[in-house]
């Protein structure tokens, strides 16, 4: 499910990547995007209360009007395997890097199924993850998706198949 505001935006590069990477601190990201110093990254965090800028990051407080803009205007998205966040993003044919929850199955599939896109799947964050991400910024974008259905002719078939069961 993509949100109406994704379907409706008119994507744009202001040249900078989001970040949403809840299940890891801040300080853990921080150490790893420094190293990256020619990129501008927007890292949303819940532990800041408004937007401050530490050298080459912006961190925001988590916010979905924040996030979506920051999407709809970024070179790429660095985020979790969820679904939301990865779909949306390679609907508006962003570039992206998933890092998979550990113990979460709907991660694990996610994440799997994100690498028909050539999505990189990164296991950790680990001193590597700078040059991962340099790699990644290099290398061939990921697929877009490519939708057919509106959410509600998706919800309106799985309603008539339902009917047809019985």
């Amino acid at each position: 499910v993509i949100k109406e505001t994704i379907l409706q935006a008119e994507p744009i590069n202001n040249g900078h990547i989001t970040v949403y990477l809840s299940h890891y601190s801040d300080d853990v990201i921080k150490e790893q995007l420094f190293k990256v110093k020619d990129v501008h990254f927007h890292v949303f965090s819940k532990n800041v209360n408004s937007i401050t800028m530490e050298r080459n990051i912006t961190f925001v407080p988590v916010s979905n009007i924040l996030f979506t803009r920051s999407l709809i205007e970024s070179d790429g998205v660095i985020t979790g395997a969820g679904f939301e966040t990865p779909a949306e993003a390679l609907y508006l044919r962003k570039m992206l890097m998933c890092l998979p929850i550990n113990g979460q199955y709907e991660q694990l599939c996610n994440a799997e199924a994100l690498k028909a896109f050539n999505v990189p799947i990164i296991d950790e964050i680990d001193n590597s993850f700078s040059f991962k991400i340099k790699q990644w910024l290099n290398a061939l974008p990921s697929k877009p998706l490519q939708l057919s259905n509106t959410t509600e002719q998706l919800i309106e078939t799985v309603i008539q198949k339902g009917i047809e069961i019985k």
